[in-house]
């Protein structure tokens, strides 16, 4: 495992799955490397109007295993009352850590909310939706980080 970072978060829309319950190309793969690699994973996303948990992984694909992620690392916006890319969001995961920020990275499609990542001392890392950045995460993790 890179000493220099622990915990991994991810986005989930457009960064591991999109709709119709869909994983995007080297996502699952991806996740299960860095997990035996020994990275904490975690997710940070947006899940307004979601009234509750079932609801939130009822959008995801069938597949998609919740345990994979470490559950004091799994933000979602309507459970902890903060959306990205409010720093407070951000904030939280990294205190649910009980490291540093700068021993966490956030992975997302979205330029804004990889800067507010920045913003709070978390590593940043933008996922391309559809391109092959997920199938070459664990080798640029383990590599370069």
């Amino acid at each position: 495992m890179n000493p220099k970072i622990q915990a991994i978060f991810f986005d989930l829309g457009d960064t591991l799955v999109r709709p119709p319950r869909t994983w995007l190309p080297g996502a699952k793969a991806a996740l299960a490397a860095l997990k035996a690699k020994g990275f904490r994973i975690g997710i940070i996303s947006n899940t307004t109007g979601l009234a509750n948990r079932a609801a939130i992984l009822s959008l995801l694909p069938i597949d998609f295993d919740i345990t994979v992620f470490e559950a004091a690392l799994v933000l979602f916006s309507s459970e902890v009352g903060i959306e990205k890319p409010k720093k407070g969001i951000f904030e939280k995961a990294v205190a649910a850590t009980t490291g540093a920020a700068a021993k966490c990275l956030y992975c997302s499609e979205n330029p804004v909310e990889t800067l507010a990542a920045q913003a709070v001392g978390m590593r940043s890392l933008r996922i391309v939706t559809g391109s092959d950045d997920l199938t070459r995460l664990d080798t640029y993790i383990t590599q370069s980080l």
